[in-house]
């Protein structure tokens, strides 16, 4: 049996330009049966090649694909990718795919692991206290941990708990944590949001609000 793969091009690219998270990325590839994956990997290749020219890439033009709605959905999530690879030239792609407009929606799109820090966060408060949200399970079995986009505003952590997504409600919380400084990957320019080590430990980390009590307070 012939097993459909990504062309090693392609493969190097999504892992060492673009700094996606592969298991997440198969979960997704992997999910297709074989006569779309050789599709795709041919879209795919060409999405990389022209990628190097200097002319934009046009979805119109080369990569319009006339299949489920589930598959044009990773199709047009990694156009995008491969439009942020044309702009940018190779140069920190990673960073522009991370903070894509896409990013977070309802639609599927690559996650992408920032893995180092961007710039030194040393001069920043020893111990910094950032909010998330996200599922109650999540902050019982620690699995938030491995999330890197964390908050410094309160209200933007509580809008992505209980109002974004149509997320069970009463399954969402808001955590806050204290965090070092040496665990700042980047601190986005003119956002709020501080990207954390994917290994970080936390300093300390409680629940400052669930559903009851959001509830109770007349706040969703």
């Amino acid at each position: 049996m012939i097993i459909v793969g990504l062309p090693q091009s392609v493969l190097d690219c999504l892992k060492n330009e673009m700094q996606i998270e592969m298991e997440h990325f198969f979960e997704k590839y992997d999910s297709f049966d074989d006569g779309f994956k050789r599709r795709a990997n041919k879209l795919l290749f060409n999405m990389l090649m022209d990628s190097k020219k200097s002319v934009p890439l046009d979805p119109e033009i080369h990569y319009r694909q006339d299949g489920s709605d589930e598959q044009n959905e990773f199709m047009d999530a990694m156009f995008s990718c491969f439009q942020q690879l044309n702009i940018s030239k190779s140069t920190e792609v990673y960073k522009a795919i991370y903070k894509h407009v896409n990013r977070g929606e309802n639609e599927w799109f690559p996650i992408v692991v920032i893995s180092s820090p961007v710039d030194d966060y040393s001069e920043q408060p020893a111990e910094m206290t950032v909010y998330r949200g996200c599922s109650l399970k999540s902050f019982e079995d620690k699995s938030y941990r491995n999330r890197q986009s964390w908050t410094t505003d309160f209200d933007t952590a509580k809008a992505f708990a209980f109002n974004h997504y149509g997320f069970d409600k009463e399954d969402r919380v808001v955590i806050k944590t204290t965090i070092s400084n040496s665990d700042i990957f980047w601190m986005r320019a003119g956002e709020r949001e501080v990207v954390l080590n994917p290994r970080f430990t936390p300093l300390s980390d409680v629940i400052k609000l669930d559903y009851e009590q959001c509830n109770r307070d007349g706040q969703i």
